[in-house]
């Protein structure tokens, strides 16, 4: 939505507290402000209440209420899926530079050769978790080599950075078997 909307649909919310403000204001003013009334504030003071009174202002107030409501929620929404969508990207960047990694190093010697990655790998696993992607456990460590686990990195990570996140929970599941019917070393 549109900056200059929001900002008209909570002015018109702000105009219809006015009424629901002015009488504890009148109040104060009358005992802490004016020693003797106020003929001017007086009259401005009773237009409001008598404004309050109106069977179509609380009407208004109560409908204008749930517009401010719906729009501010939406907008948390919003924000709060754009947030998740981008920590989603970030992971698959994550993944692809810990594929690209893991390809890098000599297949002999896993998983002994990659002490500096198990950190990143690690914690990779648990940010996919968190995003509810399954990740391999502690036993991708028990393979014969990183071939497994550098597959894995690259294709859900891909699927992560295009923003195809159902397509990347897809692929992650489906490395489950895999990862269970594999002889461990």
């Amino acid at each position: 939505m549109s900056k200059w909307l929001n900002q008209f649909l909570f002015g018109v919310w702000g105009l219809l507290l006015i009424p629901l403000i002015v009488p504890i204001l009148g109040k104060w003013l009358a005992e802490n402000v004016f020693s003797d009334p106020n003929a001017a504030a007086t009259t401005v003071f009773e237009d409001f209440l008598a404004l309050d009174r109106q069977r179509w202002f609380k009407f208004a107030l109560v409908f204008w209420t749930g517009v401010v409501l719906g729009v501010s929620l939406e907008w948390l929404n919003r924000k709060s899926d754009e947030k998740r969508a981008s920590e989603l990207r970030s992971l698959g960047s994550k993944f692809r530079s810990l594929s690209d990694s893991l390809k890098n190093r000599t297949t002999s010697g896993w998983p002994d050769n990659v002490p500096d990655l198990k950190p990143a790998i690690t914690s990779a696993f648990g940010s996919a978790r968190k995003f509810h992607l399954w990740a391999p456990d502690e036993h991708v460590y028990q393979l014969p080599d990183a071939s497994f686990l550098c597959e894995y990195f690259r294709s859900v990570g891909k699927l992560l950075e295009d923003g195809q996140f159902d397509k990347a929970n897809r692929e992650a599941l489906s490395w489950k078997p895999f990862l269970d019917n594999v002889t461990l070393s």
